[in-house]
């Protein structure tokens, strides 16, 4: 029953968000060559050792010059605020994480392995992201619906299983009801999950164009992926986080890189939507 259950939920899940944009695609050949590079450059991380008050007028500064060149994406992504705001956490753990509607949070476990205003901006922006794409919203969405689907599937079964059973106890009754909001929970906890792949692209697509427009270097920030893969693995899945698919793979560096090319040579400096291209096809 759980696995059918499971099967359901997924499927009902993978229709309900998605990217509004095209994402870069990743053939076999770069993924080998990029996971080749990994293997090939596997220095330990370095440590950048700053004071408090340095991150926090670091993170001030590079939150306002993002927002001062956000106007046409959040037009574009229809994020009417066009509200961010960026705080610093002294806390050890390595991540960052968008939160409500335009707060962003990013912790000193993190910025220490970063070098440079490039690479901490990649951060911030990659937050920025998230909020652009409402990801907040759709992971709330998907903890309501998993929770919905997979508790009416286990009831439905539960039910179905003890309708014509004449040794059906107020205890097997008890042991059903506990039974179905066990797998509400799980349900819940699978639409916290679900697609998180595709957002972390999707936000690191939209933190690229962000950070093109405010004049970083991309290739610099490039590294910020680079630190990410090498780190060790765990993250609250219950908000969106840069770690969400942590350690960044093969996969999602050669996704940026992807994404680099598409921003230099993209004049309007605006994501293309996926709408764009079923007319054009």
């Amino acid at each position: 029953m759980r696995s059918f259950i499971i099967s359901a939920c997924l499927l009902v899940l993978t229709g309900c968000t998605g990217s509004a944009y095209q994402l870069p695609t990743v053939d076999d050949a770069a993924l080998q060559a990029m996971q080749e590079d990994m293997y090939a450059n596997r220095a330990p991380l370095k440590m950048h050792h700053r004071s408090k008050s340095q991150y926090e007028k670091m993170l001030a500064s590079i939150n306002n010059r993002l927002v001062e060149n956000a106007q046409p994406l959040c037009d574009h992504a229809g994020y009417v605020s066009c509200l961010f705001q960026t705080s610093y956490n002294g806390g050890d753990e390595a991540n960052a994480y968008a939160s409500e509607e335009y707060k962003i949070t990013v912790y000193r476990g993190l910025l220490q392995y970063l070098e440079n205003d490039d690479e901490i901006a990649a951060v911030v922006a990659h937050e920025m992201g998230h909020h652009l794409a409402q990801h907040n919203k759709e992971k709330g969405e998907n903890i309501a619906t998993g929770a919905v689907v997979t508790g009416v599937l286990a009831a439905v079964l539960v039910g179905a299983s003890s309708a014509n059973n004449p040794y059906y106890t107020s205890y097997n009754q008890q042991q059903d009801s506990a039974a179905v909001q066990d797998m509400m929970e799980f349900g819940a906890e699978m639409g916290s999950i679900s697609y998180s792949k595709e957002q972390e692209r999707e936000a690191d697509l939209l933190g690229a164009y962000l950070l093109a427009r405010a004049g970083y270097d991309l290739d610099r920030a490039k590294n910020t992926l680079v630190v990410l893969s090498k780190l060790p693995g765990g993250t609250d899945r219950s908000r969106a986080s840069l770690t969400d698919t942590h350690p960044a793979s093969a996969e999602r560096l050669v996704a940026w890189e992807k994404a680099i090319e598409e921003v230099r040579n993209n004049h309007s400096k605006l994501p293309y939507l996926k709408e764009d291209n079923a007319e054009s096809d």
